[in-house]
């Protein structure tokens, strides 16, 4: 009976001693995919398990994860049994005691430095002697005034004496001087390194980390020992790409290029060494659940008005004049507006794009280092020829400049995501613009800069032009004349755009007059002419208004 006892309690405590195997290994980053917001980050690795039930102790995970998203797989003869994440505390690392080598050291500094302090008191001792002798010359006169009975050898021989003994006690201060300067100097570096050693402690811990590290714990058992491949992947928020673009032309007329270019950063807590990205447009920390409307009743409302709260409001409000740019914008319609060796190769060579579906994503066949330090790091996806059609913007109520526009078609197929576009006119940098690539038309309108070749100018004609009181009323009549010139040696098409004043109040009457053949928008006042130049040539371009409305309110015009 008790040999069966001491055999359950023997199998118990090797069975224990099976369950409590553990393995500690890094897992680099293998691969990894980039949605706008956040990363799904893979890593792999390849263990000898022991027979049984281990727990892998995986290091070199981001601090940043979602621990719900955690998934462990490989290739083995294994069962995953769990996966945890944890913060491991390390103990702290140092002592009070310093080791005796550098013990050692402190004490030989310390009688160093007390030996160069005797040396320097001696010194200082034969300073005050030689201060002595030198004032002993001074005071101490060998020749009197008084004795007319030296003789003409014996003033010669005292005056050699002083000279003599003075230059041997300044030469003699001199050098001394210089050894003391010596020895503070190198007093100084030895307290330096005293120092240094007394802090060895506080220069060792900083070395060392006590931060808490980041593992994984996957938990599995095994029926024999064995290789392995283990598999673990995530989610980090700590990283994002987003997308910027180059617009190249190189003529009116020609097709133009534009290189689609992912912004990759990270701070996820790790570097990526030689991973392999995939670029996705999307983005995991959205919401997935569908709206659901439920029923809308209505009710009445006490409204209560606060001037003053009215008044603070209105304060705060500014009225800015509009600008060339939000101009531009109305028109562009998005959300802003051989040497014998071959050409270098490009990231985008080695893309490949993929639709899945839901999201459109950009495998790169290179492996990139990604730093862990939060910085914008560029990735070319894309590089196409695109068909464009050029003409010129002019709004000459707000700028006296053309503007040359690209309105670029097929686009849409690549799965571009909204960003900030670097343009390119004939190998000089323009500008730079937005694009919304989120918008239902098919056509981009990007601005390529201005183009001095085209003379605008807008006046308003006197002669047809007025200002009358007619009763309670004042009648305002204006006429204005936009006149351009294509001093280009090509022809071009032109889109000129002005606009008319628009009522909301019954008391202010606003007429049209003539515009030609130009566009009236008749909800925003905007008229539009299109015309084409030939070289050379000039554009006329007339339109009026009539604006009625009491002579006893101030108006702007």
């Amino acid at each position: 009976m008790r040999k069966g006892k001491y055999l359950l309690l023997m199998l118990f405590t090797a069975q224990m001693a099976v369950a409590q195997q553990e393995l500690k290994v890094t897992m680099p980053v293998e691969n990894a995919t980039v949605y706008l917001s956040g990363a799904q980050l893979f890593h792999s690795k390849s263990v000898s398990l022991p027979k049984g039930q281990t727990d892998v102790i995986v290091e070199g995970v981001s601090n940043n994860l979602d621990a719900s998203s955690l998934q462990a797989g490989g290739v083995g003869n294994f069962t995953i049994l769990d996966v945890q994440y944890r913060l491991y505390y390390p103990e702290p690392v140092g002592g009070t005691e310093l080791p005796d080598a550098i013990q050692k050291k402190i004490n030989k500094l310390n009688d160093s430095i007390m030996d160069l302090d005797y040396t320097t008191q001696a010194i200082n001792n034969r300073k005050e002697v030689l201060n002595v002798q030198r004032n002993l010359l001074y005071n101490n006169k060998l020749l009197k005034p008084d004795n007319a009975n030296d003789s003409l050898e014996l003033i010669r021989n005292t005056i050699e004496y002083y000279n003599q003994k003075l230059s041997e006690i300044a030469t003699e201060q001199l050098d001394l001087d210089k050894r003391i300067h010596a020895l503070q100097k190198e007093r100084s570096e030895m307290l330096v390194r005293l120092n240094e050693l007394n802090n060895y402690w506080a220069q060792e811990n900083a070395k060392r980390s006590n931060a808490p590290v980041p593992q994984v714990i996957i938990s599995l058992i095994t029926e024999a020992a064995g290789s392995a491949t283990l598999d673990l992947n995530y989610l980090s928020y700590s990283a994002g790409w987003y997308a910027t673009y180059d617009i190249k032309a190189t003529d009116i007329g020609q097709p133009v290029r534009m290189t689609y270019k992912a912004n990759v950063w990270q701070n996820s807590g790790i570097d990526w060494k030689d991973v392999l990205l995939t670029f996705s447009t999307g983005n995991p920390t959205i919401g997935n659940n569908p709206p659901q409307l439920t029923t809308w009743y209505l009710t009445y409302y006490n409204y209560y008005y606060n001037e003053k709260k009215a008044m603070d409001r209105t304060d705060d409000v500014e009225l800015d004049m509009v600008t060339p740019s939000m101009a531009e914008d109305l028109y562009l319609g998005n959300a802003s507006v051989g040497t014998g060796y071959a050409n270098a190769g490009q990231a985008y060579d080695h893309t490949s794009q993929q639709q899945t579906l839901t999201n459109t994503e950009f495998e790169v066949k290179l492996k990139y280092s990604i730093p862990n330090d939060g910085k914008s790091h560029l990735v070319a996806l894309q590089d196409k020829s695109l068909k464009a059609d050029f003409n010129y913007l002019i709004v000459p109520k707000l700028d006296n400049d053309a503007f040359l526009i690209a309105r670029i078609t097929g686009w849409e197929d690549g799965g571009l995501m909204p960003g900030v576009a670097n343009v390119y006119y004939k190998n000089s940098l323009v500008g730079k613009t937005s694009l919304n690539t989120l918008t239902l038309n098919d056509t981009l309108s990007v601005s390529m800069g201005r183009d001095k070749g085209i003379d605008v100018e807008r006046k308003v004609l006197k002669e047809k032009s007025s200002d009358k009181l007619i009763g309670s009323d004042r009648r305002v009549e204006r006429m204005y004349e936009i006149t351009v010139r294509n001093s280009k040696a090509i022809g071009i098409e032109i889109v000129v755009m002005d606009q008319i004043p628009i009522s909301n109040d019954q008391t202010i009457k606003v007429e049209v007059g003539e515009y030609g053949k130009g566009e009236l928008d008749e909800y925003t006042g905007f008229i539009t002419w299109r015309d084409k130049l030939g070289s050379k040539k000039t554009g006329t371009y007339k339109f009026g208004y009539t604006v009625t409305y009491p002579k006893d309110r101030p108006l702007q015009l």
